[in-house]
């Protein structure tokens, strides 16, 4: 009685949830799941599992004759489909079923039809046995090998998002449905050429386990909570593990994997527990995010990120888990902190095992609040801070993920992120997922920065608190954040509040940037700010209406009436402020948080290039990182001079800052984005300043033995950075290491290893092969795609003519010699290791003069 009570409460509340969607059209709705398993995993690859699925199922309308199910590449049982209304079979006799595999595609016919549930109250079984053959590459389920103590072993696994659930066993593969999923698995005993298993783990937890008369164990599984198809997992393999419990919950965090490799996950293991109490440090209450442990398994293959559905069953390439000295880079170990602390962070935000379900109308908003916590959890992380009182700003992770939305959301095609609607994460095309992520964390971002850090966080922890149990939308968010945080202090000058400002971005797609004309013929000084849509396309660019909020910082703030706390926005009209600037420069969007880019007049533009130089720790570093990316973009839109641009970055050679750098870094690969008007002599050109500006820092780098997380981060990308733009001292230095590595067999510095695979891809060398591992294999991957990139870049533009140097009147007396003489580059002028003919003949012409 009571397990007939738990399901009718489980039927009821799913038959709430199709009420409420209106988007699901199918005639059959499924309620329930239970799927019976008996996998084989055999030495010699001929591997499959048995299964016999009960789907419990309501006619969603009149008159339905044929059952459509969704299945794919899977062995039906001849006979083995039934529909069971009580003890009678519905199904057709005559022609019981047809299964199209190509269309993936099992069609039940009945011979008479379903009642509706609305009018019935009647639910029925449909009942199907099969057999699933399981490959290395199979869809959805699929086998793994991986080295055991020098022996392989294999394991089934599954990946369901977003529509591979059919792979598995048949289902109506609708991802607005969700049900009830129960689940038993027999597990086979030793026998020759079988491989033993004692790890199967599925979405719920074990109920309780026995032993049959035919050698088998029994496990049974608690039904799980309703879920979609896509957040169903099942994993199956002979690992072991090891587990950590949270500080103030009980929530239990367990990696999975082969036990001889188990002590490369204690890293993990601790940062997972970490982020879980930062999580409850900044939620303020002790509630666990889910209920029962969160098991996490390191699949022995290359896959991409966590399934974002998932919350106590989570799969990802054992690269992005295990940390082991000699094969880590700096690069997958930060990948692997940032992945983790976003899944937790959904998984905090809201997932089905909470004892009260929380929901999220807009899954793309719920995607971009995951990723803003990431970067938040990993910044305190980072500095060691573990307390509610000492939060510290995520002022570099926040320009990272602003520069990586901004160079994907100039284009035409971008779709404003309201546009996502009610789409689900899994949904999302992947070539939007990093932009929806990273846009929507840097608009949350420049929010924060607008309002203040305490502000913002205890509006947001509020908010996500007392919505437990409900629905969160976007715009009850927007509301209950204005209700929190505007005040007379708080609430902008011209009556905008942060729904009204987040409203715009959330509905247009790309980003402005800001004109700034200074007017500096009348006392006090007059500021005029006019904002464009930007793109690296000039017919692009027209007149946006984003509603902007500005902040700016002035070289000479004795006077400054705005400077400490600026509060208003512009819109699409120009607006005009005055300023007492005495001379000096004015900078827009303190501390960058901004997004949006910012255009000078020259003469601003000149007066920030003399400040850089003179001492370039007047301006703070995020403004400083800002500038060069800015610079940058504006270059290769078209919409900044050359030598406004060169004279701004000239001080780079005196640059340490690890944000500033990483912002020329991202600044200079927007030369190469496509539309971008470049030559390849030009091209040629900005790579001959770079290797005049990177120098200093790469050698401070290169020598420093200083191994932080920080500084190995660092010199990674400045290593790659100098290498890219054929800096010497690095291409020989990293070529050093790659013959050393092919000679003597040394291991490469896992820091370096990219860097090495893509020169020597670049010499035209194809012997990077051999027995790499999965560190190294993704490595080289990923060198490949930049190779692929960077001909495809230098393919698709123009040889064009490189500048000519400029002519050196001798002050010889000498009449007997032609001199060249080149001068060093000097910012507006350009650079080239040619003396173009017409140089020659002019100087040929002079001496004939002379002489």
């Amino acid at each position: 009685m009571l397990l007939f009570a738990l399901f009718m409460i489980l039927f009821s509340s799913a038959s709430a949830y199709v009420l409420e969607e209106e988007c699901l059209n199918y005639t059959v709705y499924p309620v329930q799941y239970e799927l019976t398993l008996t996998p084989h995993i055999y030495k010699d690859g001929n591997s499959y599992y048995d299964c016999d699925i009960v789907i419990t199922v309501i006619a969603n309308g009149p008159n339905v004759n044929i059952i459509e199910l969704d299945a794919k590449d899977l062995e039906i049982k001849r006979d083995s489909v039934q529909v069971w209304d009580g003890s009678v079979n519905l199904v057709n006799e005559y022609r019981p079923y047809e299964f199209d595999n190509t269309r993936g595609k099992l069609f039940i016919y009945l011979r008479e039809p379903l009642q509706q549930y609305s009018v019935s109250r009647k639910q029925y079984f449909i009942k199907i046995s099969f057999i699933k053959r399981v490959g290395l590459d199979s869809d959805g389920i699929f086998l793994t090998e991986y080295d055991e103590y020098g022996r392989p072993q294999y394991l089934f696994t599954t990946r369901l998002s977003p529509n591979k659930a059919k792979y598995f066993f048949p289902c109506f593969e609708n991802p607005q449905f969700e049900a009830v999923f129960k689940f038993k698995v027999y597990v086979a005993t030793p026998q020759p050429n079988l491989q033993y298993c004692n790890t199967s783990l599925v979405i719920a937890e074990e109920q309780k386990r026995q032993s049959s008369s035919s050698s088998y164990t029994i496990i049974e599984y608690m039904p799980s909570p309703q879920v979609a198809l896509y957040q169903v997992g099942f994993h199956h393999s002979n690992f072991g593990s090891r587990q950590n419990t949270a500080r103030k919950t009980n929530d239990t965090l367990v990696i999975w994997a082969p036990g001889s490799s188990l002590k490369h996950y204690d890293f993990i293991l601790l940062y997972g527990e970490t982020i879980i109490n930062l999580l409850h440090e900044y939620a303020g209450v002790n509630r666990p995010l889910v209920n029962g442990p969160i098991n996490i398994v390191a699949v022995p293959k290359l896959i991409h990120g966590y399934e974002t559905g998932s919350w106590n069953l989570l799969t990802n390439s054992d690269t992005k888990l295990s940390y082991i000295n000699e094969f880590t880079s700096i690069k997958q170990m930060e990948q692997m902190k940032f992945e983790l602390a976003q899944q937790l962070s959904r998984i905090w935000l809201g997932n089905p095992g909470e004892v009260q379900r929380t929901r999220w109308k807009e899954e793309w908003f719920k995607e971009g609040v995951a990723g803003y916590l990431a970067y938040y959890l990993l910044t305190q992380y980072n500095d060691g801070t573990v307390s509610y009182n000492q939060r510290l700003p995520i002022d570099m992770y926040g320009l990272e993920m602003k520069h990586k939305a901004m160079a994907v959301d100039w284009a035409h095609s971008a779709p404003a992120l309201a546009s996502f609607n009610r789409t689900l994460a899994i949904e999302i095309p992947t070539r939007y997922k990093e932009l929806v992520t990273m846009k929507t964390a840097s608009l949350l971002w420049m929010v924060e920065n607008w309002l203040g850090p305490e502000k913002f966080h205890q509006a947001l922890v509020n908010y996500i608190n007392s919505r437990r149990g409900q629905y969160i939308s976007l715009i009850d968010f927007m509301a209950s954040l204005d209700q929190d945080t505007v005040e007379c202090f708080h609430q902008f000058f011209n009556g905008s509040t942060s729904s009204r400002v987040l409203n715009s971005w959330f509905h247009q797609s790309g980003y402005p940037v800001v004109n700034v004309l200074v007017l500096r013929d009348r006392t006090p000084n007059a500021v005029q700010l006019k904002q464009v849509k930007f793109s690296f396309i000039e017919k692009d660019g027209h007149d946006s209406n984003y509603l902007i909020p500005i902040s700016y910082i002035v070289q000479h703030n004795q006077n400054c009436y705005n400077c400490f706390q600026p509060r208003f926005t512009i819109g699409s009209q120009t607006y005009t402020f005055g300023e007492n600037l005495n001379g000096g420069w004015i900078i827009l969007n303190r501390n960058a948080s901004g997004y949006y880019r910012v255009n000078y007049d020259e003469d601003t533009w000149r007066l920030i290039a003399k400040a850089l130089q003179e001492d370039h720790t007047s301006i703070n570093e995020l403004n400083r990182a800002q500038i060069a990316n800015d610079v940058l973009a504006l270059y290769a839109a078209g919409s900044l001079r050359e030598d406004i641009a060169l004279g701004v970055l000239e001080y780079l050679n005196k640059e340490i800052s690890h944000v500033v750098w990483d912002a020329v870094i991202s600044g200079f690969h927007s030369l190469k984005t496509e539309g971008v008007k470049m030559t390849r002599a030009s091209y040629e050109e900005w790579k001959q300043f770079m290797r005049t500006k990177i120098s200093t820092i790469y050698k401070r780098l290169t020598v420093s033995p200083e191994q932080s997380s920080n500084i190995r981060l660092y010199r990674s990308a400045v290593v790659q950075f100098a290498c890219d733009v054929a800096y010497q001292p690095c291409l020989q230095q990293m070529t050093q290491h790659y013959r050393e590595h092919r000679n003597s067999n040394k291991r490469l510095n896992p820091d370096y290893r990219e860097t090495c695979y893509f020169l020597a891809l670049s010499s035209g060398k194809t012997d990077i092969s051999g027995n790499l591992n999965r560190f190294e294999l993704e490595d080289k991957m990923n060198a490949e795609h930049r190779l692929r990139l960077e001909n495809k870049f230098l393919y698709r533009i123009p040889k064009g003519e490189p500048k000519p140097l400029p002519y050196m009147k001798s002050t010889t007396t000498t009449t007997t010699e032609i001199a060249v003489t080149s001068t060093p580059h000097v910012a507006g002028k350009g650079t080239t290791a040619f003396v173009s003919l017409l140089t020659i003949l002019i100087a040929l012409f002079k001496l004939m003069i002379f002489t």
